[in-house]
């Protein structure tokens, strides 16, 4: 099953690659963690760089990245996870579209554990979990950018 969504946000490419580049932090964006954090080695952002991802639901994940381009793009694999799926691999990225403006992408492709839950499973990851995500790293953006007038 594979799955993309993609968001157009008003900001600048380098400052939304900056949080995607702060692999162990990724909680900061996507509201869906309650933490995150580097394992198993290397506190780098690199390829074979690790991460657990806790979720708000009890979930959890763990992924390790396999492939990195700096200011584009990088992706994970699922490597261990209690969530109902065989294997899953992600991808996040940006397209700079002008100065202050990008579009943010998400491609996921997962292998459900069984294929009943395939339908509900690409609707909560197409609908829910990536708008969100993509949503979560604009309102980022806004948060720390935003001048108060007060």
């Amino acid at each position: 099953m594979k799955v993309k969504v993609k968001r157009r946000i008003n900001a600048p490419s380098n400052v939304l690659w900056s949080y995607l580049a702060d692999y162990s932090n990724i909680n900061r964006f996507n509201p869906l963690l309650k933490k995150s954090e580097f394992i198993e080695g290397t506190e780098t952002c690199e390829i074979g760089s690790t991460r657990q991802c806790e979720m708000k639901d009890g979930n959890h994940v763990k992924e390790r990245i396999i492939d990195w381009k700096e200011g584009s793009h990088y992706s994970v694999e699922i490597y261990d996870t209690s969530m109902p799926m065989i294997e899953s691999k992600a991808t996040m990225g940006l397209n700079k579209l002008s100065t202050n403006e990008t579009e943010a992408y998400m491609h996921m492709e997962v292998t459900p554990k069984n294929k009943l839950m395939q339908p509900m499973m690409y609707f909560m990851f197409r609908y829910k979990m990536g708008p969100a995500i993509l949503k979560g790293l604009e309102d980022l953006y806004k948060e720390e950018h935003t001048v108060s007038m007060a």
